[in-house]
């Protein structure tokens, strides 16, 4: 299947919570498949509760990518701390992007792209201006594929995980003035 029919049978569409077990049962095999991807380990978030997957799904915008009724891609954003949202409630500058995952057996078909534009729409259409995220040294597919969106390495980096010193990550961000939405 091309890329371009993926898309059409593919729906992009904001989580609620309601949907929290599907959720938690695409997060959990995020973390299971690509364990040095994130932040979070799997054994963290299987102590989860289904409140806290509710709670999750409230207080930070969750997209979820369904096919045949099926979720097979997960992407998750919130204003990023310190921009101007602390300020007389104007909106976030920047937004943070985490969270990002495709089911293996979908890759390669512009799901991620669609999870990523649903994203950047929503910072947008929030006042937002740029979209950041911190990719993982180890993985260069991804950071190959946030380049090609346009992301930029910022020169900032981080340690994934404190208990690994060589889970090195990059922080890359996305200007969002000039760019049209969708």
């Amino acid at each position: 299947m091309t890329p371009d029919a993926a898309q059409s049978t593919v729906q992009v569409r904001h989580l609620q919570p309601a949907e929290w077990a599907e959720v938690r049962e695409v997060r959990l095999g995020a973390l299971a498949e690509s364990p040095g991807a994130f932040f979070a380990t799997l054994e963290q978030e299987q102590a989860y509760d289904e409140q806290k997957w509710r709670q999750r799904l409230t207080e930070t915008a969750y997209f979820g990518a369904w096919e045949d009724g099926r979720l097979i891609g997960l992407v998750a954003c919130f204003p990023e701390a310190g921009t101007d949202a602390d300020q007389d409630g104007a909106p976030a500058a920047g937004w943070h992007l985490v969270a990002m995952w495709v089911s293996p057996d979908r890759r390669g078909r512009g799901i991620a792209d669609r999870l990523v534009e649903a994203v950047c729409d929503l910072a947008r259409a929030r006042g937002g201006t740029r979209v950041a995220l911190w990719v993982a040294d180890a993985n260069p597919r991804a950071q190959a594929f946030y380049r090609r969106l346009g992301f930029r390495l910022s020169g900032e980096r981080a340690l994934l995980r404190d208990d690994n010193p060589d889970s090195g990550e990059a922080r890359m961000t996305l200007d969002l003035s000039g760019r049209p939405g969708t």
